[in-house]
């Protein structure tokens, strides 16, 4: 969900390329993604996106050389976790707002805004810590909490999901592709085909912050599935950006936390 408190809040409609007052569906591969808004008022907005995933249509639009061509694919916790493929929908569903584009106000793209995302069930490997590395560099100040294995025996422990909420001032176009790009990171776990073209839309959605990440190497590393020549690629395109190579190309040490 992304709320805004800005007045009037109802701006974030002309923003997202969504009305308020409709809830919209939006076809997807592996199910259906729907946009609509649980409060609308002028001084405070959310939207919030559901993904509702078919686990059936999503193994019948891939083939058995998939990586994980198996029975996970029919049972697994992507419709009740944000994922990889969240930030599919989240770059179909609101490509012209990741863009920065709005014909109706185009003052308003460029504009920060107090903002809030939230996320309940969020994949992390690397735990509450990691969410933090990623995300308070882009100025975010970050919520993190480690969802319980089970509410009703604390002895079991925590899972490896995470609830997140992020707040700070941002562009959304900015907000929209921190997520589009973070969310497969702390996930570390595409569930679609890794092609080429997915350097070139690691570089676009990272402009203006990626290549000055402290963690970039290792949000490049995951985003390309660990594709050695992707992930080389990737890192001279954001050295010529003015980024320093060599540390890039070192892997990290502990690069996930126990």
């Amino acid at each position: 969900m992304i709320s805004t408190t800005a007045t009037p809040a109802t701006d974030l409609g002309f923003l997202l390329h969504k009305h308020p007052e409709r809830v919209q569906e939006f076809g997807q591969s592996f199910g259906t993604a729907t946009v609509f808004y649980p409060e609308a008022g002028d001084d405070r907005c959310t939207a919030a996106l559901l993904l509702e995933v078919d686990p059936v249509a999503l193994v019948r639009s891939r083939g058995k050389g998939s990586p994980d061509f198996s029975l996970s694919q029919y049972v697994n916790d992507r419709p009740y976790a944000a994922s990889s493929l969240l930030a599919v929908a989240l770059a179909d569903v609101f490509r012209t707002a990741r863009a920065g584009r709005c014909k109706a106000r185009p003052e308003l793209p460029g504009t920060p805004l107090p903002l809030e995302l939230r996320l309940p069930a969020l994949p992390c490997r690397g735990g509450p810590e990691l969410a933090r590395r990623l995300f308070e560099p882009l100025g975010w100040a970050v919520d993190a909490r480690p969802v319980p294995l089970d509410e009703g025996f604390p002895e079991w422990g925590e899972s490896r999901y995470v609830g997140l909420t992020l707040r700070g001032t941002v562009r959304l176009a900015d907000a929209l592709n921190h997520l589009y790009v973070l969310l497969p990171v702390l996930d570390d776990a595409k569930h679609y085909w890794i092609a080429p073209d997915e350097v070139d839309k690691l570089v676009r959605a990272g402009e203006g912050w990626l290549a000055g990440h402290p963690d970039r190497a290792l949000i490049t590393r995951r985003y390309l599935g660990r594709r050695r020549a992707l992930e080389r690629t990737a890192l001279a395109r954001l050295a010529e950006l003015g980024d320093d190579l060599e540390e890039g190309l070192d892997p990290p040490i502990d690069e996930d936390p126990t």
